[in-house]
């Protein structure tokens, strides 16, 4: 009668350790790399890191904005691609054009959404777009010096509109 006991109790343990192991790996906040041993890209390792000063317009200083640094060609073709919701949301990406020029983004391979602040090459913010995983077609029709990549709603949240001014502050 004990041998019984002593199976159900296992099973119910099993079963409950599969239950977390189902929970733990389907959760989208989960950091994907502890638990699937998936490395982060070297291309986005390989971004220093600074600080992005927000002024709102008049010139007050609002923030200052821990970011990564995409100033090479791979690192700002990298972006946010492949990385762990988490990551992403922590990590904002300051990203910088040797020359100002129109350019292209996209979704794909990115986990959650987020907001692009496009930057004049006088620091001027003169637009922000709301991007969503999967799609393409993102940009404006006007040349640019740097964008700021951030989790959706947190330029926002971070007082950054157009007429703002940011400015990297390494």
């Amino acid at each position: 009668m004990k041998r019984w006991i002593l199976r159900i109790v296992a099973g119910l343990a099993l079963a409950a350790g599969i239950l977390a192991a189902q929970i733990a790996l389907l959760s989208p906040d989960a950091d994907t790399t502890e638990r699937t041993g998936a490395t982060i890209p070297a291309a986005w390792q390989s971004m220093t890191e600074g600080e992005v000063v927000i002024e709102a317009p008049g010139g007050r200083r609002q923030d200052v904005l821990a970011v990564r640094i995409a100033d090479e060609t791979a690192e700002r073709a990298q972006g946010m691609q492949y990385l762990p919701a988490r990551v992403v949301r922590d990590n904002p990406i300051w990203f910088v054009f040797p020359e100002p020029r129109r350019t292209g983004w996209h979704m794909r391979n990115v986990r959650i959404p987020l907001d692009i602040v496009y930057v004049d090459d006088a620091g001027m913010v003169i637009a922000i777009e709301r991007m969503a995983p999967g799609q393409t077609g993102y940009g404006i029709n006007e040349p640019i010096a740097a964008a700021l990549e951030v989790a959706a709603g947190d330029a926002e949240r971070l007082g950054i509109a157009p007429g703002a001014r940011l400015s990297l502050a390494r």
